[in-house]
């Protein structure tokens, strides 16, 4: 019974899919952002859960820029549908016509290229991260970890989505072939900013502890990987503006032990994120919930 119920449910994205895969690109973001102007009414539960978020994350601001900033998020999130659904048809010619690079980032994007050493490029849920998976996959010697779905028709068709662009997929559980994989230079990328619960180490993040993933910087201690964070977020006229920042390949010698590495550098990566979070802050995925955990929900918790 639970396997027919995936199906249909499969089915049904599937049909809100179609339009995706036939209409062409800025079609595709105006057909989104109607699709979550329909729901927005109706998201009261999510609207709830960006409110809080966004309560602890900018204090200062009034009710009315804050329920400004949900109208406009609920926006993007129309523009983060299309642009998930629509990345498998990523071409060299559309990137050529709408990816947006300054000169310090697309300079450095080439200088560690032609390094050739292994990148673990540490990314969050802001702006158009689907994107960033696709064009990993053309620009560069790309690999992704993903979490598995649990309804497995939807699983597969959108790992099939993913990597259609020649990105190397890899499940969360299969950490030795991240290993392999960095140490013959590929560029794996991490999404890391969801809660992740009793396994991570809590830094702050926009004024609260959130609970934070060990493995990018885990990854690139091992690995003696670079260590790199992309934001990819929407621009005008569908443009998609991409900005990447250095934060190094760990020095071993500067710490006295694993652990004081991984919470330097995890600290790092998380508030250069927030820093990127600030600057387009209608394009972070506000409707989740990164602080679900909290210091105490886990005894010896750090």
């Amino acid at each position: 019974m639970q396997k027919i119920g995936y199906f249909l449910s499969f089915l049904v994205a599937y049909f809100l899919y179609l339009p995706f895969r036939i209409l062409p690109y800025r079609l595709c973001l105006v057909y989104g952002r109607t699709l979550t102007f329909l729901l927005f009414p109706l998201a009261k539960k999510h609207r709830r859960i960006a409110r809080e978020n966004i309560d602890h994350a900018f204090p200062d601001w009034t009710d009315a820029q804050k329920e400004d900033l949900i109208k406009k998020h609920f926006r993007h999130l129309g523009n983060l549908l299309a642009g998930s659904l629509w990345a498998s048809r990523l071409s060299k010619e559309w990137m050529d016509k709408y990816l947006v690079y300054d000169e310090e980032s697309l300079a450095l994007e080439k200088k560690v290229i032609e390094e050739g050493v292994g990148v673990v490029l540490v990314s969050g849920h802001l702006g158009t991260w689907e994107i960033l998976v696709q064009f990993m996959g053309v620009r560069m010697k790309g690999g992704g970890i993903y979490k598995k779905i649990r309804n497995p028709f939807v699983d597969k068709w959108l790992r099939n989505l993913r990597g259609n662009n020649g990105i190397k997929l890899v499940p969360m559980e299969e950490s030795g072939q991240v290993i392999k994989m960095l140490k013959s230079g590929y560029w794996v990328g991490f999404g890391s900013d969801q809660n992740a619960g009793k396994a991570g180490i809590f830094v702050d993040f926009f004024n609260r502890k959130a609970s934070t993933f060990q493995g990018p910087v885990v990854m690139a201690y091992l690995t003696g990987a670079r260590l790199m964070l992309y934001s990819v977020v929407c621009g005008e006229k569908g443009k998609v503006i991409v900005r990447a920042k250095d934060l190094g390949i760990i020095d071993k010698k500067q710490f006295p032990d694993r652990d004081s590495a991984v919470r330097h550098y995890t600290e790092l990566w998380t508030k250069e994120l927030e820093k990127e979070v600030r600057l387009f802050p209608e394009q972070y995925f506000w409707v989740h919930r990164r602080w679900r955990t909290k210091p105490g929900d886990f005894p010896g918790q750090t």
